[in-house]
């Protein structure tokens, strides 16, 4: 089955590189379309965390307090909790990459700075991957964007406490799809090329130093998320990161490594046409696509 066949079945505009690592042998549909990045900015601001805590720049025992009312909203972790949190920017870095934690996203991305995030990407010769905002100013901007103060208030209003009427507007689905959060020309944004160049230089070790690029790979080995075990090979690993937003946008980029050290850097991302789409279906097209890609690339 062709990619674009894959993708078309699923409802979404997709895009797809894959690479194997000894050599550079590629597959690649759509590569180098630009895509909202969504949760998979995790990724390069984990990279940049490590590297300035492998650098002496940083020190990944500081404690830093979230309080509820400040906290970046998000569907897990800390992002839910009824109370201050005190964690450290270890720690904080693991909630990350684990299971997404948006309020832990934020704050470590305050201690490394946006700036020297965008400047490692551009070092690596990531050019059109580029991090604009903060997780908390995206979601802000999309509430905004449908006429609400910030997401505190387009969420309570998508839950109905502000009437029926605010309501139809808060989850209308055209008016979402026009957010600037989902314009990969206006947000946080990267090609499927780009993320596997990333994934190259961090398992080659040159993305930052080589401990630094170890330490993300082993918190990325932890994901919950595993859109991609079926593209594993028996006694295979896998280091990824999904990404997801508002039902439209959903992301994998992964190294997966073979028993016998083979390695393959893969990115698929994907928009849908629809929001009421089942997500399922997306991520049985992504998987799909990757396992084919990597048939071609062990074969």
């Amino acid at each position: 089955m062709s990619f674009e066949r894959l993708f078309d079945e699923a409802a979404c505009i997709g895009s797809l590189h894959a690479v194997r690592l000894s050599d550079g042998a590629e597959v690649s549909y759509d590569a180098d379309r630009l895509h909202v990045l969504a949760s998979v900015v995790k990724v390069p601001i984990g990279l940049e965390f490590y590297a300035q805590v492998d650098g002496g720049r940083l020190d990944p025992t500081e404690r830093v307090t979230l309080v509820p009312e400040l906290r970046t909203p998000g569907p897990v972790g800390i992002s839910q909790f009824d109370d201050a949190a005190v964690v450290s920017l270890r720690d904080l870095s693991y909630l990350m990459l684990t299971i997404s934690d948006n309020a832990a996203t934020d704050a470590v991305t305050a201690a490394v700075g946006i700036a020297a995030v965008n400047d490692r990407l551009s070092a690596i010769g990531c050019r059109e991957t580029v991090v604009v905002e903060s997780l908390k100013a995206m979601l802000d901007g999309a509430a905004s964007d449908l006429g609400h103060r910030d997401y505190s208030q387009l969420a309570a209003a998508q839950d109905g406490a502000m009437g029926p009427e605010v309501r139809a507007r808060s989850v209308d689905p055209e008016l979402i799809a026009r957010c600037r959060a989902l314009d990969p020309l206006q947000a946080s944004r990267t090609t499927a090329r780009d993320a596997t160049r990333l994934l190259a230089a961090i398992w080659a070790g040159t993305a930052a130093s080589p401990q630094a690029c170890a330490a993300l790979r082993h918190v990325m080995s932890q994901q919950v998320t595993r859109r991609l075990a079926r593209a594993v090979v028996s006694g295979g690993t896998l280091e990824a990161k999904s990404g997801g937003l508002f039902r439209r946008v959903r992301n994998e980029i992964a190294l997966v490594i073979d028993p016998n050290g083979e390695a393959y850097a893969v990115a698929v991302l994907t928009r849908t046409h629809d929001a009421s789409d089942s997500p399922a279906r997306i991520d049985a097209a992504m998987s799909s696509a990757v396992c084919e890609a990597l048939e071609v690339l062990r074969s």
